[in-house]
């Protein structure tokens, strides 16, 4: 087999534009997905911030007090109470889909009774005696509001509730503030 010094160089043009379009398609997606992770910065800090958006449950209601939910946007400009604002509901209605013990997905509408932000545990109220109570936010894959369908990111939800929980102390403690 011998190669002549003409074709050999042909190889060599085709191998050089071939790693170079595949340097370019990384640069590419490269740039892409530090957009898209940059993005997502950006909302966990606004959510941090104190920002609610509006992919994650949410109540209407004060400071200390959430009762209404609110989910569609033509109902945000309607408060009756001069206080009400919307906040993060706690103690949403959710259908998560999450790795049960025995290492397979398994899919559950739960309604939460607390979230547990020193376990990093979901703790909800089961329908039946055999239904799991508690579920580590690690195993939780995938989460959807049980009322609209959407889905909507766990852990954006659990930064919300902490701020909430956060500004709700701050509230209290000026109340007693101006109290005493």
């Amino acid at each position: 087999m011998k190669i002549d010094l003409a074709s050999w160089q042909q190889f060599m043009l085709i191998a050089v534009l071939a790693l170079g379009a595949v340097a370019l398609v990384y640069r590419l997606v490269d740039r892409l997905m530090s957009r898209r992770q940059q993005r997502r910065r950006i909302v966990a800090a606004r959510v941090r911030s104190g920002h609610v958006p509006l992919g994650i449950p949410t109540t209407r209601g004060s400071l200390g007090h959430a009762s209404e939910p609110a989910t569609l946007w033509d109902q945000l400009g309607d408060t009756q109470d001069g206080n009400a604002a919307i906040v993060v509901d706690e103690q949403p209605r959710i259908h998560i889909r999450y790795l049960d013990i025995y290492g397979k997905y398994a899919e559950r509408t739960i309604h939460v009774e607390r979230l547990d932000l020193h376990r990093q545990a979901i703790i909800a109220k089961g329908d039946a005696l055999h239904d799991p109570k508690i579920f580590p936010l690690e195993r939780i894959a995938s989460a959807r509001s049980a009322t609209s369908g959407k889905p909507f990111n766990v852990g954006l939800w659990v930064d919300a509730v902490r701020v909430a929980r956060r500004k709700r102390e701050m509230h209290e403690e000026s109340q007693m503030g101006a109290l005493a």
